[in-house]
């Protein structure tokens, strides 16, 4: 064989674009300052984890899952010697990039697993490694990179065990990576079930008679019992910590809360069900086809069921969001559904036949027999296959700049092609969502400039979150994952808190802490505090500030 040897090639897969990630969140995040939030607030959870007040696991907090949080405590860990670590979300885009790097490996031994010929398994992994959607969240620090890096190393395994029954793939497909993607997603519990029935039902259906029940319960065991239990593990840590098992759904700074407090109207099962669809076809309009024309090339044929595991997994992470959507329990952004890019990339990699698999390192009494010629029907097809995967790289990047479907996405235009001069109302958006976060970085330097001890400035980290990690010394801070929150925002003046940082008591600001304590705070001060700042925001979304000075304790307290 020529070329480079599939270790070395795997190398290269994810040293050029983890590269190539951090360059591109770099150029966003720390040159631009385009920062999206979801991926700043868990940036400012791994740094309360080391830096804040009371250093303590518990502050990563239980509305999001923990795994994207914590493995950038080690990175943070960095952020005093090179402060955009925190500040500007750096360790967020390290993080992504590490796990869409590790996404794009496992996509290319797709194709070296089944023996596919060297060029086409680097042209597909190449495509789906230069996606725009994959780029862009490989690059911008939100948990979008380690779902899709579990899911396709899941189906990869999957794919495998359908051929060789051996039981090391269901040991990675579930003890491994289904476990930590329920720790990176929500939605990955759909997987989790999908997979159980998945695999339960296969080895019912090939064990002998006797012990059939018994293997397949076993089986169904080892692919989603890690699942299950960092499903029921998380939700009792929420429980004994917080008093709610399941924060996202039912705490008022989760998903429902933010809709209703937001104003967002559900947009009924319909409307939900025709956006998922359209936003799917934004991203994978080949996906249709290729399923199609992969299940001519495999009909009848023995290896037929290796469409089984995508169609299953990546399919049921996309009836999840399109459902949760159609209900009204999540909002209508198009990197929901961002799966569909590793869908369509492994069907292309099976719409091809096959060449001599890897050997299994412990085949299963079940394992399919080798053909003795690798199959020659339609090789006619790889450049079709190619080709339709190219077209998803075009669609897609025409699909991001549509803020009816791609609202996150669409500033991009404003970094990628600014015009300052321009009146456009649409353009005028843009500029604001990549400012966002700039008036919060702005607070954070002159709170840090007025030299404030310990314990200092109360806020929440409701909108809070982006002035905390931009700050130099997160310290200064009281916030709700202190003990001592609750005590020292009831009685700030004697307990030694010199400002607090008040947000509007509207929309999101309706579950700020500091309004639920001191409903007139933001108005007047509440008679606690005098207003000392007004900072208008720059930023999309984001409320305009009022800095309060506590007032000194009267005589006799």
């Amino acid at each position: 064989m020529t070329g480079p040897s599939p270790r070395r090639l795997k190398t290269l897969a994810f040293a050029v674009p983890f590269t190539v990630y951090v360059a591109v969140g770099y150029w966003l995040e720390v040159r631009n300052g385009f920062i999206l939030g979801d991926a700043l607030s868990r940036v400012s959870a791994a740094q309360s984890v080391l830096f804040s007040r009371d250093p303590h696991l518990a502050a990563i907090g239980f509305i999001f899952t923990p795994l994207t949080a914590m493995v950038q405590v080690p990175i943070i860990a960095l952020s005093p010697l090179w402060p955009v670590l925190a500040e500007r979300a750096l360790s967020a885009t390290v993080m992504s990039a590490l796990f869409m790097a590790g996404a794009v490996v496992q996509v290319l031994s797709m194709g070296i697993d089944r023996g596919l010929p060297r060029w086409y398994t680097v042209t597909i992994a190449t495509l789906f490694a230069v996606h725009p959607m994959i780029v862009f969240y490989g690059a911008n620090g939100m948990s979008e990179a380690p779902f899709v890096f579990f899911m396709t190393w899941s189906v990869r395994r999957l794919i495998m065990w359908m051929v060789d029954d051996d039981v090391h793939h269901l040991i990675s497909a579930g003890g491994i990576a289904m476990g930590l993607a329920y720790l990176t997603r929500y939605d990955a519990l759909a997987c989790v079930a999908a997979a159980g029935l998945l695999v339960g039902g296969t080895t019912f259906l090939r064990a002998p008679r006797p012990p059939r029940m018994r293997r397949a319960v076993l089986d169904l065991i080892i692919i989603s019992g890690p699942g299950v239990a960092a499903f029921i593990g998380w939700a009792i840590a929420s429980w004994l910590i917080t008093g709610e098992a399941f924060a996202q759904f039912t705490s008022e700074y989760g998903n429902k809360a933010i809709l209703e407090q937001s104003g967002v109207t559900q947009p009924g099962l319909l409307g939900g069900l025709s956006f998922a669809v359209v936003c799917i076809l934004l991203l994978a309009p080949a996906l249709f086809p290729l399923g199609i024309w992969a299940g001519f090339v495999r009909w009848q044929r023995p290896r037929w069921a290796v469409l089984i595991p995508p169609v299953a997994i990546y399919g049921a992470a996309l009836v999840f969001q399109s459902g949760t959507y159609a209900l009204g329990g999540t909002f209508g952004f198009l990197r929901f559904y961002i799966i569909a890019v590793p869908f369509v990339a492994t069907l292309a990699l099976l719409a091809v036949p096959d060449g001599v698999f890897v050997p299994a390192i412990r085949p299963g009494r079940n394992a399919l027999p080798e053909p003795a010629v690798p199959s020659t029907r339609f090789r006619g097809g790889y450049a079709a296959a190619a080709g339709a995967m190219a077209l998803c790289v075009l669609v897609a990047g025409w699909g991001m700049n549509q803020p009816r479907y791609a609202p996150q996405e669409y500033a991009l235009g404003a970094v990628l092609h600014p015009e300052p001069d321009s009146i456009d109302p649409v353009t005028d958006r843009e500029e604001r969502i990549v400012r966002t976060f700039s008036t919060e970085r702005r607070i954070a330097g002159y709170l840090d400039d007025l030299d404030l001890p310990d314990s200092s400035v109360i806020v929440d980290t409701v909108y809070g979150f982006a002035v905390v990690a931009a700050s130099r010394k997160p310290k200064m801070f009281v916030l709700p994952s202190d003990p001592d929150f609750v005590r020292i925002l009831n009685d700030p003046s004697v307990r030694g808190a010199k400002y607090l940082l008040a947000v509007p008591p509207t929309g999101r600001g309706r579950s700020d802490t500091l309004n639920k304590r001191y409903p007139t705070l933001y108005d007047n001060g509440a008679d606690v505090a005098t207003l000392e700042l007004e900072i208008p925001n720059d930023g999309d979304g984001q409320p305009d500030w009022r800095l309060y000075r506590v007032n000194e304790p009267g005589p006799g307290m």
